[in-house]
């Protein structure tokens, strides 16, 4: 069986935020597994983080006994920690980053707003990207117009609430993987600082950081983040060509 390459979605949008690395793995050999929708489109019944997380994992686990790479930016990021140190999947490396769990508080702005305006759009881009010039206009407000309702905000706010309830220090110590931490150096929304001290503690993690870039560097610099993945990346068996799922969960 080939190896795959998870790329998990982020709050906003799906896993199409991974375009270039996604490319990368490919040519790698890894067949790539995508979730097509954000996690604000994923209903009530994934309206928090640890349920995001058992979404993920049954979604996933067609493909446990493969070996995986996992890629997960944000909310994603703690979801790919998470599977990376749950030892039903075959996890073999995983390269996350701006995850939450250490201590920040991550609220983007949802307590004061009433809906995802195209105004809240561009104040959040501001907040997400180092350098918000770096990044299209046209793709912050057509990914905004996908998410602008009354079920998705509430959604929203019910997962920012849960991130206040976690804590990533309940699992990062039993963390076995090969582990690259890519991280924006001037992330405000989950800031590197703590992240430095788990590297420190634990050996199988690596912390690298991006200078010139914030919460999302895999959109916002990704050559920067994409040398990093290639210099890191372990080879695999090749995949069939032009293979590509979207995961989706167990029934």
């Amino acid at each position: 069986m080939p190896s795959v390459a998870v790329f998990l979605p982020t709050f906003f949008a799906g896993s199409w935020v991974w375009s270039a690395q996604i490319e990368i793995m490919r040519n790698n050999g890894y067949e790539p597994i995508l979730f097509d929708e954000p996690f604000l489109k994923l209903g009530d019944n994934n309206n928090t983080l640890p349920k995001l997380v058992t979404f993920v994992k049954n979604a996933l686990l067609q493909y446990r006994s493969q070996d995986m790479v996992v890629f997960g930016n944000s909310m994603g990021g703690y979801i790919g920690l998470a599977l990376a140190s749950d030892p039903t999947f075959n996890i073999r490396q995983a390269f996350v980053g701006g995850c939450p769990g250490a201590g920040e508080n991550v609220a983007l702005g949802l307590g004061v707003s009433r809906i995802l305006s195209l105004n809240y759009a561009h104040k959040i881009s501001r907040e997400l990207f180092h350098n918000p010039c770096r990044v299209d206009p046209h793709m912050v407000e057509t990914t905004f117009r996908a998410i602008a309702n009354r079920q998705c905000f509430m959604t929203g706010i019910s997962i920012l609430r849960s991130l206040q309830k976690i804590d990533v220090r309940d699992f990062i110590g039993d963390l076995a993987v090969d582990t690259h931490l890519i991280w924006g150096l001037h992330d405000r929304v989950t800031p590197i600082d703590p992240w430095r001290e788990l590297a420190a503690i634990n050996p199988y993690l690596h912390l690298h950081a991006i200078a010139d870039a914030g919460h999302c560097p895999m959109i916002e610099t990704p050559a920067a983040f994409n040398a990093v993945l290639e210099r890191t990346l372990l080879q695999q068996h090749p995949a069939r060509p032009g293979m590509i799922s979207e995961a989706q969960p167990a029934p």
